[in-house]
């Protein structure tokens, strides 16, 4: 009888998993180590998206390795948040749809990638929501309320259930970040 070994991509999957959710529950307990698990897991992540054939997810994953680095420089001893207004976030959100539709019109027109607007607006706004994180704005966990929302759908579709499972319970840590609601902290 021949035993099936698991594919690289499960082992993939496992490492990007635990070290991506380490990454968020260690910085919602605003602790500086969770940004040496906001490199690897990231990194992982990028070889196992475009195995997938998610193009613009590994972009995202790339900035999220160069915002866990930032986060770490940027670091000032201790955790300190600050709040912007909904004028200071637009900027960022109208810059993103923009991108987002470049981006996807050309995923969509030129790649074969699976759901090209919703990766390219998944990747820009991962990447908007990273950078006001590390910046210390608590109005991130609200991107990442909606990004992981849609996450858990492109991941289902991509049958990438571990991945389905992180952005689950990323979508309650956000809730939990933004909300204050002390689960996971």
């Amino acid at each position: 009888m021949k035993v099936s070994r698991p594919s690289i991509n499960i082992f993939l999957e496992v490492f990007a998993v635990v070290f991506n959710l380490l990454y968020t529950f260690l910085y919602l307990n605003s602790n500086v180590w969770c940004y040496l698990f906001g490199i690897i897991g990231p990194l992982l992540f990028v070889v196992l998206c475009y195995r997938k054939k998610l193009y613009a997810e590994p972009v995202l994953q790339l900035f999220y390795v160069g915002f866990a680095i930032y986060g770490w420089l940027n670091w000032g001893g201790e955790w300190r948040t600050e709040h912007w207004s909904l004028a200071k976030h637009l900027p960022y959100i109208i810059g993103g749809l923009g991108i987002t539709a470049i981006a996807g019109y050309y995923l969509r027109n030129k790649t074969d990638a699976k759901f090209p607007y919703l990766d390219s607006f998944v990747t820009v706004f991962g990447i908007v929501g990273t950078w006001i994180m590390v910046n210390y704005v608590h109005e991130n966990w609200l991107y990442f309320i909606l990004i992981n929302a849609l996450s858990i759908f492109i991941y289902y579709r991509r049958k990438m259930f571990l991945g389905t499972l992180m952005f689950v319970l990323y979508f309650i840590m956000a809730c939990d970040g933004y909300f204050v609601l002390g689960i996971f902290s």
